[in-house]
């Protein structure tokens, strides 16, 4: 599921930050209201109009202010019940306390999130409030961050539609699918029991531009940008593939590309992933302009180095 426009501002107010369980950091707002400022109110004070599956509409007598995070089920739909590590789909809109205002909506921009229910990926309230709701439900909910950057902290107000909730399936162990030929020119893969990969030294110039190609072509989901991508990976130097620069195999574990497209990784990587289906095993060329560039990352990747790498795509969620 592509994640909306909300996943950068709704799922990171409600996903954990830092140590788990820390309080939700909402955005700052010119004139928030504190505890202190106004009557505290609950969730009974805010009404929701509008059908299902259709943007609501939020009012209240602003500023409301909610001390503690809260919670309620406005209708309840006919489907199956939230479990614990579903992947779930729902339309969010968030309306500021402070003014009253809708702030966002995933109607809005016609996309729903997609989030985890996994208290190491999101809020606890935001856990609490769909767990065991049925598939097809309106919930309300609220939450008062804690004050950032100075600013003081506001009550934000949700309207969660819960459209979907569906298994995730258990990460792949290595790449599974059918073996291709890569690109002509590129270094030769082999794999270990494990299905660690290795490469021959590659030969000739090193492309100058992006060089993505399968070695093994899955056939899990294609990977979407916005998505949780776990991989396994190994890199090496185009000029010198004798050892690796970097491998999760060595590590025992995979590595997770968070939000790929705008993964805080290497450009190259979040363009290769996008579009390849679960399952996969790529060998990637990154040339420095899409890698570490002039500057390199010492010790191990000098100064305008071209990289290659094998990625094994085990899993995509969100």
């Amino acid at each position: 599921m592509r994640r909306s426009l909300l996943s950068a501002l709704t799922i990171a107010v409600l996903a954990l930050t830092g140590c788990g369980g820390s309080e939700p950091e909402p955005p700052a707002e010119t004139g928030a209201v504190t505890t202190e400022d106004a009557k505290t109110t609950s969730l009974d004070e805010v009404t929701v109009e509008g059908e299902l599956e259709a943007k609501p509409e939020v009012s209240f007598e602003a500023p409301l202010v909610i001390a503690e995070s809260a919670h309620k089920v406005l209708s309840e739909g006919d489907g199956a019940a939230v479990e614990d590590g579903q992947q779930v789909t729902a339309h969010m809109t968030m309306v500021s306390g402070t003014s009253g205002e809708v702030l966002e909506s995933s109607y809005d921009a016609e996309s729903p999130s997609g989030f985890p229910m996994d208290t190491t990926q999101i809020n606890q309230a935001l856990y609490d409030s769909i767990l065991d709701v049925p598939v097809g439900s309106r919930v309300l909910l609220s939450l008062n961050g804690s004050p950032q950057a100075g600013q003081p902290s506001q009550t934000l107000v949700y309207v969660v539609d819960v459209i979907g909730a569906e298994n995730i399936p258990e990460p792949l162990e290595r790449a599974e699918g059918t073996e291709v030929e890569p690109q002509e020119g590129l270094p030769e893969v082999t794999r270990d029991d494990t299905g660690k990969p290795s490469i021959s030294q590659p030969e000739g110039e090193a492309p100058t531009e992006l060089v993505v190609s399968p070695t093994i072509e899955g056939e899990g989901p294609e990977v979407e940008e916005g998505q949780k991508v776990n991989v396994h990976y190994t890199g090496w130097l185009w000029d010198d593939a004798s050892e690796p620069f970097d491998s999760s195999w060595d590590r025992g574990e995979p590595f997770a590309v968070e939000g790929v497209g705008t993964a805080p990784v290497i450009e190259g990587w979040n363009e290769a992933l996008i579009d390849q289906p679960v399952g996969s095993q790529l060998i990637v060329v990154i040339p420095p302009e899409k890698g570490y560039g002039e500057a390199g990352s010492p010790p191990s990747i000098p100064g305008n180095a071209t990289l290659v790498f094998v990625i094994d795509i085990l899993s995509a969620v969100g």
